[in-house]
């Protein structure tokens, strides 16, 4: 009996172990004419209503483009750049693309669908830099911000005109720029200084530099409705509130690169290249932030970013024989949340089971309900 109970005790703390760690299914869509040789990619961008996705790849010297219209990545072509591309930012009023490519330039893409310049190159901004690396771009101001790497520069443009509005000096080699809605400010990190750095968008006055021991911070992402942030470190990730500065650390992940943001499902998402398993994808709430699950793909991708209408998590894939991309659906749950009914059933029917047999096994144990030991013929013989 204590076996049975034994058993169907591991057989409960297995299935759920099963369920917990359940295998993520991953996708791969290679590109064209890379499989023979390790591939460099860098930023990700979906277009979510023209159905695109643009991947920046140094391997072809262009911007990958995929049809993401039927919940699976296409590719369609690669749209040639004048030096590598590393950093990318999408302006969906506009119908831009923006590419911060290895000669200092940033490049406009047209994207609207029914331009005849559709996916073509438009104009070509100079920013007087040696590269241009990591962008972001303010709907509400108009600007593409640059950030221009090791030489601790961002370059402000005009997303219409090309116009470079202005050079902000911060004298550290920088990674992201984020322009904050919430507040009007345009924030960037840099690990040479293990710092975020908060500037005035109009002229790059330094208005704070909020060291963030130990984290050498690289991507950052920002909730505006909350203003909120988060920071991806060399060992960890940071969450940060940028009204009250104060922080929290994350060790679930270790680390990464890349960070973004998606409104429609207030969810952040971690590329992170190296850790666990040569490539992986966090996921984190948005509100409030809070760790949710780590997907690894073993992609190497830096980035990652998701696409609304197919509920799919796209990153690049830098595997030799499959550079490209890398896809799966997105994990069910949150902070807080249970799991979804249909993972429980199982374990309410086999629970039942248990229970049921406890109740028979205590109720034949119980004295008073034991029945009675029949006498046995000998003695009935006997008293006759």
């Amino acid at each position: 009996m204590r076996k049975l109970l034994l058993i169907l005790g591991l057989s409960l703390i297995s299935a759920c172990a099963q369920v917990d760690g359940q295998a993520t299914k991953i996708a791969n869509t290679p590109v064209p004419g890379i499989t023979s040789q390790t591939p460099s990619m860098d930023a990700i961008e979906i277009d979510q209503v023209g159905h695109r996705l643009y991947a920046a790849d140094r391997s072809n010297q262009g911007v990958d483009v995929f049809d993401i219209s039927a919940g699976s990545a296409t590719y369609l072509e690669t749209i040639a750049m004048p030096a590598g591309p590393n950093g990318l930012a999408l302006a969906p009023d506009l119908s831009r693309l923006f590419v911060g490519v290895g000669n200092g330039s940033v490049v406009f893409v047209d994207i609207h669908a029914k331009s005849p310049t559709f996916n073509k190159v438009i104009n070509e901004v100079k920013t007087g830099a040696k590269s241009a690396d990591l962008l972001d771009y303010s709907a509400t101001r108009h600007v593409v911000y640059a950030s221009n790497g090791v030489e601790g520069t961002i370059t402000s443009i005009d997303s219409g005109t090309g116009e470079v509005k202005g050079k902000f000096k911060v004298g550290f080699a920088l990674e992201q720029p984020r322009f904050d809605p919430a507040d009007g400010m345009l924030y960037v990190t840099s690990p040479d200084a293990g710092s975020l750095f908060r500037l005035d968008p109009n002229d790059g006055t330094v208005k704070k530099k909020q060291t963030l021991a130990g984290c050498q911070p690289m991507g950052l992402a920002i909730n505006p409705k909350s203003n909120q942030a988060l920071i991806s470190c060399s060992k960890a990730v940071l969450s940060y509130d940028l009204s009250h500065d104060k922080s929290e650390q994350f060790s679930q992940q270790p680390g990464g690169d890349i960070v973004t943001y998606d409104a429609r499902v207030d969810r952040f998402f971690v590329g992170a290249p190296f850790k666990p398993s040569k490539g992986a994808v966090a996921i984190f709430g948005g509100t409030p932030i809070a760790y949710i699950t780590t997907v690894v793909t073993g992609a190497g991708g830096k980035s990652a970013a998701y696409d609304e209408a197919g509920d799919i998590v796209y990153t690049p894939d830098t595997r030799p024989n499959k550079a490209g991309l890398a896809s799966f659906k997105m994990p069910a749950g949150g902070p807080g949340e249970m799991p979804p009914l249909s993972t429980l059933i199982p374990f309410g029917v086999l629970l039942a089971v248990i229970v049921f047999f406890f109740a028979i096994v205590g109720r034949n144990a119980d004295p008073i309900r034991r029945p009675e030991p029949a006498p046995s013929r000998v003695r009935q013989n006997r008293v006759t």
